[in-house]
């Protein structure tokens, strides 16, 4: 049943009346091709995300000169008429499922330019008057094109660090001319010239002109609210229809830009706030906005006009059509991991929770042919979760066996660290799934081949996952302390500690689950492996008080992923230690029961010596997929191997392969 939501209510912005108030603000996701031509691909996910029912859409960033060394790759581009018929498919499809959509013209300034040695990015304050002016002509030849291309506006891209946040802002801005940043009215003139010339010669009755604008930079000397809310009574006076407040950049923090899950739901919303209160047109306040009822809040209490949802709606593209018709209990919401910061190949998913992210051309119509078929999935991770779901809804009967007493398999895990508890979020969904689907779970249950054949099932999913590499290092495994009798080194909740610890060693998995029940004691500990797991693992000891140092063998990655990025640099900041090119070759435990490593310097070619009172191992996962060559023979053409167990991967790709699964599984009987 629907509920009345402010946010479901129309709203008019400039010459056009929304329908709601939900907005899909930009977010460059890489789909166009390497020329810059709109893709398949890139028309599918637009008009996937208007399906869903936002009132309008703005598009990623759409490069506005190709020829400068720009942040990032395989966006569309502006800056030609050749690429304005493939424009026209992406407004031609959003405008069909009854939704706006602005393009984003864009250039990014010293942002994403080469540095080091000899390489000197050319910053704002290098730009020329003729510079400045080509740069102009470029922002409204693009605007032009857009029209063209039948957009229904142009969002002026202010924020997150690009030109013109640069120019704004007097951290980059050292100018000395009339475009310094002396003062809000010099600092805002490149911007406003080309505002002013787009509402001149393209602003009409269905044609208008949006702008994004930081609330605060992150860096001391950057732009702050009080420097925001002076340029926005400038924005409004020179034709701006709407203004959508964030935060954050490529050049200062990039979590003041995306959260990783150390805000609270709504944290830049303040931002937006001030600016309405010195604007009368509507404002739109973004800020991990996640869940209806506090979008409701801040709609309703006046903080903003309107909402843009970005990686919410990526993680869940139905969020408006579901909360129009009361399936709120239906949503995904994003969890604030930052997968979708990574750039995936081709026909990989580009979200943690939603498995058709970026491949909606992939997303198979869902066959209902189930008749209440038993189908055993084996793992109750989130490989087997999304399956058995799926399966749910094409009218099978599915039967979870899992070995554990949880769901989630290593997703459980996952939320445990600092930062990560909203992928709880992703847990709770699928508690809500298996409710609504009486899907029966049956804990503590291994799926040996004789337990399965017991149900008679007409087809067996295999979503077993992995278990931890140890490598065959002298003494690693003697040491290793065995599930469930990990002990040394370790006291009760509350227990006070009487002794020095013994020295031991454990897996990533296990000191999750022993932290779960026992304080940590052990004041020096080192952990194996520098990847995510153990990264997380490190700065969540480190919280805790413990001395903590990283070894990993390989180099320093070069170019890591968002998140192991992010991860690093928290872990290091609360005193985490992290060394490279550091090869464990082997350990003992000495006399005063201390563990001695020996380890191999590759930067420096000696051998050196580490002690520490626990080692975490986190060196890596192997499939756990010992039944699968007899599943698949003993159910040949009804059986599937998913997730971890078929090959070592991420959340996203282990819900997109139960996903595939799901929708897959004896659909031509």
């Amino acid at each position: 049943m629907s509920k009345d939501y402010a946010f479901l209510s129309p709203i008019q912005v400039g010459p056009m009346k929304l329908k709601n108030r939900i907005i899909y603000p930009a977010m460059g996701k890489s789909l166009a091709d390497d020329e810059g031509y709109v893709t398949d691909r890139y028309v599918e996910y637009f008009r996937t995300i208007a399906k869903g029912g936002v009132a309008l859409i703005t598009t990623g960033i759409m490069v506005i000169d190709p020829s400068w060394h720009y942040i990032s790759v395989r966006q569309p581009w502006l800056s030609d008429d050749k690429f304005i018929p493939g424009l026209k498919r992406v407004v031609e499809a959003v405008h069909r499922e009854d939704c706006r959509i602005f393009f984003q013209p864009w250039q990014s300034g010293q942002a994403g330019q080469p540095t080091g040695g000899d390489a000197k990015p050319v910053t704002v304050n290098d730009l020329s008057r003729e510079d400045i002016r080509r740069i102009q002509d470029q922002w409204v030849e693009a605007s032009r094109r857009a029209k063209e291309a039948g957009a229904d506006g142009i969002e002026f891209h202010l924020a997150h660090t690009y030109l013109p946040s640069q120019f704004l802002s007097p951290y980059f801005n050292h100018r000395k001319d009339e475009y310094g940043s002396d003062t809000v009215e010099n600092a805002m003139r490149f911007s406003l010239e080309i505002i002013d010339r787009i509402r001149e010669s393209l602003v009409d009755e269905r044609f208008s002109i949006s702008a994004k604008i930081n609330g605060d930079d992150f860096v001391e000397g950057g732009t702050t609210i009080q420097r925001t809310k002076e340029a926005c009574r400038l924005l409004e006076k020179a034709g701006v229809v709407m203004i959508t407040v964030n935060g954050g950049g490529a050049l200062t923090k990039i979590t003041g830009m995306s959260d990783n899950g150390a805000k609270p739901e709504g944290w830049k919303v303040p931002f937006a706030q001030a600016v309405k209160e010195v604007v009368r047109i509507p404002v739109a306040a973004s800020g991990s906005l996640r869940h209806p009822a506090y979008v409701e809040g801040i709609i309703r209490e006046g903080k903003c006009d309107l909402a843009a949802i970005g990686r919410g709606i990526l993680a869940e593209p139905e969020w408006v059509k579901k909360c129009r018709e009361g399936r709120e209990e239906e949503m995904r919401y994003c969890i604030s991991c930052m997968f979708c910061f990574s750039r995936t190949p081709e026909g990989v998913s580009g979200c943690s929770v939603n498995p058709f992210a970026k491949r909606e051309l992939e997303k198979p119509v869902l066959v209902k042919n189930g008749g209440g078929r038993r189908v055993i999935v084996a793992g109750a991770g989130p490989a087997g979760l999304e399956a058995a779901v799926t399966l749910a809804q094409r009218g099978f009967s599915p039967v979870i066996l899992e070995k554990e007493k949880e769901i989630g398999g290593l997703v459980a895990l996952a939320a445990r660290p600092p930062h990560k508890q909203k992928i709880q979020w992703m847990l709770d969904y699928y508690k809500r799934q298996l409710d609504k689907w009486n899907i029966p779970v049956c804990f503590e249950t291994e799926a040996t081949p004789e337990v399965i054949r017991r149900y008679r099932p007409e087809a067996v999913i295999l979503a077993t996952g992995s278990r931890e590499a140890i490598p065959d290092i002298p003494g690693l495994r003697a040491l290793l302390l065995q599930e469930g009798l990990p002990e040394s080194g370790f006291l009760e909740k509350g227990e006070k500690e009487d002794k020095e610890p013994e020295g031991g060693v454990v897996t990533a998995r296990q000191m999750f689950r022993i932290l779960e029940r026992k304080e940590v004691c052990c004041r020096d500990i080192i952990v194996l492996g520098g990847g995510l797991t153990g990264v997380e693992l490190a700065h969540m000891l480190r919280v805790r008080g413990n001395q903590v140092r990283v070894l990993e063998l390989m180099e320093a990655p070069a170019n890591p992923s968002m998140e192991q990025k992010l991860a690093l640099e928290a872990a290091r900041e609360d005193g985490v230690e992290v060394f490279y090119e550091k090869e464990l070759l082997r350990i003992r435990r000495q006399t005063d029961g201390w563990l001695l490593l020996s380890v191999m310097d590759r930067q420096k070619g000696r051998e050196q010596e580490e002690k520490a009172q626990l080692v975490i191992c986190a060196m890596g996962i192997r499939s756990e997929n010992a039944m699968a060559q007899a599943l698949s023979e003993e159910y040949a053409g009804r059986f599937y191997a998913v997730g971890d167990c078929a090959f070592p991967g991420n959340i996203s790709t282990a819900v997109s392969a139960g996903a595939d699964a799901g929708y897959g599984l004896l659909v031509q009987d």
